[in-house]
C-alpha cells in the first residue's frame, strides 16, 4: 500500500509554489488517482485544523489522513534543516494544541526551533520524526545522534530520502527510511515518488507497531492474507511443512543446502492443493528455451491454412479402377452374327443402349437439400422463437419449414426412383441381351461404347489429384507469439511457422522423412502427367502402394512445422526478423514469460543467474513485487540482495549448514527473527544472516555503503 507522510495542501512560506493550494475535490480526486492509503499532511510550520478535517472526511472511506507540520530546525551546529511531525489521529484535538504553543505567533518564512524544543512539545503525544536525511536542507549527523538521544523510542525515528535510489540503498539493513511526494505541484501528484508498505497497515499504532517490529502485530497482519502450508524435502528423505503467504517469499542460504530442491517440492505441493504454478530455474535456461521452440504442441492441421485435409480425395485414389470401353470387335460379333437368329432380331431390346441420365447426381443433390432443412429444423426448435416473433409469426414459420421439410422429402424420394428405374433398366437389359446371345449363338448390339465411362473416370480422378496438389501449394502461415522485450533490440516473439512441403523445407518440419514426401508429391504429379496414358492404373497402383506404406491419408502430413525467434524488423513495415538470443537474454526472456503468463504461484530457482544486477533490480523485483501486490504466492530461491531483501518478503526461508548438520529458519524482515523450526530457542538476526550470506558480510556491506554516500555528497 501506498503511503505519503510527507505532503503539502497549502502555500505557506514565501518560497513555496502556488500550485501547493489545492482544494478538497481535487486533493480527493488526486489521492485516489495515486492510489495512496496512508497520508499525512504537513505543511510549513503550521498546522490547518479546518483543513485537515475538511479533507480527512472527504477521502474517508478509501484513505487514512494523519495530521503533521513540518518545522524549519536550527540547532547547535548551526546547520538548517527540516524535520517533520506525523501524529496520531486518535491526538487530533491535542496536536493541533501543541502545534498552536509552539508556533504562537511567529513568522512561517524565518521561524527556526531547536531539537530539544520540538522533542519536549511533542513527547507526550504519539508522533513519528522524519528529518530530511541526504535531501536538502538535509539533518547533519551530529544533529541525528542528537536526536536519536532525545527521542527514547527511536523506531519513531524515519529518514526521509529525496529518491527511490537512495530510499533502496539505505533501506536494505537497519535504516528506517521512507518518502514522501513533498508535492509541489497538485496537476501531477499521481506521478510522485511514494513509499510503499509491504503489510496493511489500518491504523497509526498498527504502523507505529511495525516500526517497532513488534511480533504479535506482524503474526497478525500476516495471517490475515489466508497463508498455505505446503510440504516440502530438500532431500528425499527429508520431509517438513512451511508456510507460505499469498506475498513475496524469499528462499536464501548457502550453497548446496537444498533450496532448489525445495522449490521443486513447493511447486509439486501447490499443484496438489490445485494451484496453478509458473516454474522459472536460472540453471536450466538452456534446456527449457529449446522446450519452447519445440513444435509438440503444434497441430498438422489444414483446415488451419485454409485448405481441404483431403481425405476424400486420397480415398477417391485409393479406390479408384479403370473403365474398359467397349471393345470394336464387339459391333464386328453383333454385325455379322445378327443376321444368325431371326426370333432374336425381332427382340428389339437386343438393339437397345443403355439410359444415360443424371438422375444420380439429382437425387445426391435434393438428399442434401433435405438433411439442411432437418438442420435447420432442429436448430429452430432449440430457439424460443416467441421471445423474438409474435404468435402469428412464429406459426407461420413453423408451418413454410414443415411444408419445406415435406417437399424435399417428396422430391428426394421421386429422384430416388427415377436413380433405381434408371439403374433397374440398364441392368435389365443386359441381362435379357446376356440371355438371348447364350441361347441363339449371337452377339446383341452392344449396350454402350463405354467411352463416356472411360473418360469421366479418368476426368474424376484428374479433379481429385489437381484438388490435393492445389491444397499442397497452399501459401505459408506464420504465427507470432509475444515473448518479451531486450534492451536496445525491441520486442522479442516466438513465431511458429506453418508451410506445406516445398524445396525451402527441412527434415525437422516433419513427423514423415521428407524424402518419402517429395516421391509422395511427385507420385501425384505424375498422376496428373499420365492421364490419358495407357499405363495409368500401373501408376495409380505404385502410388496407392506408395501411400499405404507410409499410411498417408491427407494432406497433413505435408505441414511443416517450425519455430523460430524472431526481433523487430530495423525499417517501418518490415517483418519481424530472425534473432539468436545470447544466453543471459534467453534467460531475461524466459523470465519475463514466466511472470507474465496468468497463474496463482511463481516459483522462481535463482532470477539471477546470467543477468545483470540493474536489470533485476529495475525489472525483475518491481515485477515481483507487482505479483505479490496481487495476492499471488512468489517464492524465489535467490542469492541476490535486491530481491531477498528489497522485496520485503512476508516469509523467508533460510537454510543453513553447520557442523555436519542442516537448518531450516523461517522468518521475516518485519520483526528481524529468522526462528529454527525444529527449535523455537534457536533463533538468528534476519538482519544479520541476510547480510552475510547475501552481501557477504557486515563490513563489506557497510563499505559499500560508505562508497554510496561519498558518492550522493559529491553529487
Amino acid at each position: 500500500m501506498k503511503v505519503d507522510l510527507h505532503c503539502h495542501t497549502l502555500k505557506v512560506k514565501s518560497g513555496d509554489a502556488a500550485t501547493r493550494n489545492v482544494s478538497v475535490e481535487v486533493f480527493a480526486q488526486k489521492i485516489m488517482d495515486a492510489d495512496v492509503k496512508i497520508v499525512a499532511i504537513t505543511n510549513h510550520n503550521m498546522f490547518d485544523l479546518a483543513q485537515y478535517i475538511k479533507f480527512r472526511d472527504a477521502v474517508r472511506q478509501y484513505c487514512q489522513v494523519w495530521p503533521g507540520v513540518e518545522l524549519d530546525i536550527l540547532d547547535d551546529s548551526k546547520v538548517h534543516w527540516h524535520l517533520i511531525i506525523v501524529a496520531n489521529p486518535q491526538n487530533l484535538s491535542a496536536f493541533d494544541e501543541h502545534v498552536s504553543l509552539l508556533l504562537k505567533d511567529a513568522n512561517k518564512d524565518t521561524v527556526t526551533f531547536s531539537m530539544k524544543e520540538v522533542v519536549n512539545c511533542f513527547s507526550a503525544l504519539d508522533v513519528l520524526y522524519i528529518p530530511h536525511y541526504h535531501k536538502d536542507p538535509g539533518i547533519p549527523d551530529a544533529d541525528f545522534q542528537t536526536l536519536v538521544t532525545l527521542v527514547p523510542e527511536q523506531y519513531r525515528i524515519f529518514r526521509e530520502t529525496s529518491n527511490l535510489k537512495s530510499l533502496g540503498i539505505f533501506s536494505n539493513y537497519q535504516f528506517k527510511v521512507i518518502i514522501g511526494s513533498d508535492v509541489q505541484n497538485w496537476n501531477t501528484y499521481e506521478t510522485c515518488d511514494f513509499a510503499e508498505l509491504r503489510l496493511p497497515v489500518e491504523s497509526f499504532e498498527q504502523f507505529v507497531l511495525l516500526a517497532k517490529r513488534d511480533a504479535v502485530n506482524v503474526e497478525t497482519l500476516l495471517t490475515r492474507t489466508h497463508p498455505v502450508s505446503v510440504g516440502v524435502s530438500p532431500h528425499p528423505s527429508i520431509h517438513f511443512n512451511l508456510t507460505l503467504y499469498p506475498e513475496m517469499n524469499v528462499i536464501f542460504g548457502q550453497k548446496g543446502t537444498g533450496k532448489s530442491e525445495i522449490l521443486n517440492s513447493m511447486k509439486n505441493s501447490l499443484e496438489n492443493l490445485g494451484k496453478s504454478c509458473k516454474y522459472y530455474r536460472g540453471s536450466q535456461r538452456d534446456e527449457d528455451f529449446k522446450s519452447i521452440l519445440s513444435t509438440s504442441g503444434m497441430k498438422r492441421d489444414p483446415l488451419y491454412m485454409g485448405v481441404p485435409n483431403c481425405g476424400n480425395e486420397f480415398e477417391y485414389i485409393r479406390t479408384w479402377s479403370d473403365f474398359r470401353p467397349t471393345p470394336l470387335s464387339e459391333y464386328v460379333t453383333w454385325q455379322t452374327t445378327k443376321q444368325n437368329n431371326h426370333n432374336k432380331n425381332r427382340m428389339k431390346i437386343t438393339l437397345a443402349t443403355k439410359l444415360t441420365t443424371n438422375a444420380r447426381s439429382i437425387y445426391s443433390k435434393k438428399k442434401s437439400d433435405k438433411n439442411s432443412v432437418t438442420k435447420i429444423a432442429e436448430l429452430l426448435r432449440s430457439i424460443n422463437i416467441n421471445l423474438y416473433l409474435s404468435s402469428e409469426e412464429a406459426k407461420t414459420l413453423n408451418d413454410l419449414i414443415a411444408t419445406l421439410a415435406d417437399r424435399t422429402t417428396d422430391e428426394t424420394i421421386k429422384s430416388f426412383i427415377e436413380w433405381e428405374a434408371t439403374v433397374l433398366s440398364n441392368y435389365s437389359i443386359e441381362q435379357i441381351k446376356s440371355i438371348a446371345d447364350k441361347n441363339t449363338d449371337t452377339k446383341s448390339h452392344p449396350s454402350t461404347t463405354g467411352f463416356y465411362d472411360f473418360a469421366i473416370r479418368r476426368l474424376r480422378l484428374l479433379k481429385n489429384v489437381r484438388t490435393i496438389l492445389k491444397a499442397l501449394s497452399a501459401a505459408p502461415k506464420n504465427e507470432d507469439a509475444y515473448l518479451g522485450v531486450l534492451e536496445d533490440k525491441g520486442s522479442i516473439y516466438i513465431r511458429s511457422s506453418y508451410r506445406m512441403l516445398c524445396p525451402e523445407s527441412r527434415t525437422s518440419e516433419f513427423a514423415l522423412g521428407i524424402r518419402t514426401l517429395r516421391e509422395v508429391n511427385a507420385g501425384l504429379n505424375n498422376l496428373q502427367n499420365e492421364i490419358c496414358s495407357a499405363s495409368l492404373v500401373s501408376v495409380v497402383s505404385q502410388f496407392n502402394d506408395l501411400c499405404r506404406e507410409h499410411n498417408i491419408k491427407d494432406v497433413a502430413p505435408f505441414i511443416g512445422l517450425s519455430k523460430l525467434i524472431v526481433g523487430e524488423g530495423r525499417e517501418e513495415g518490415e517483418d519481424h526478423l530472425p534473432y539468436e538470443p545470447s544466453n543471459g537474454e534467453k534467460g531475461i526472456l524466459l523470465l519475463q514469460k514466466s511472470l507474465s503468463s496468468p497463474a496463482d504461484a511463481y516459483l522462481i530457482d535463482e532470477p539471477e543467474l546470467g543477468m545483470g544486477n540493474s536489470y533485476i533490480d529495475q525489472c525483475i523485483r518491481p515485477k515481483l513485487s507487482d505479483l505479490a501486490k496481487e495476492h499471488k504466492i512468489v517464492v524465489v530461491a535467490t542469492h541476490n540482495a535486491n530481491i531477498a531483501v528489497r522485496t520485503l518478503p512476508y516469509q523467508t526461508i533460510f537454510r543453513k549448514y553447520d557442523k555436519g548438520a542442516y537448518y531450516t529458519y523461517t522468518g521475516n524482515p518485519f520483526t528481524n527473527k529468522l526462528v529454527d523450526i525444529n527449535n523455537p530457542d534457536n533463533v538468528l538476526s534476519w538482519k544479520d544472516e541476510s547480510m552475510h550470506t547475501l552481501e557477504g558480510g557486515k563490513e563489506a556491506f557497510y563499505e559499500r555503503e560508505h562508497i554510496y554516500e561519498i558518492g550522493s555528497h559529491q553529487c
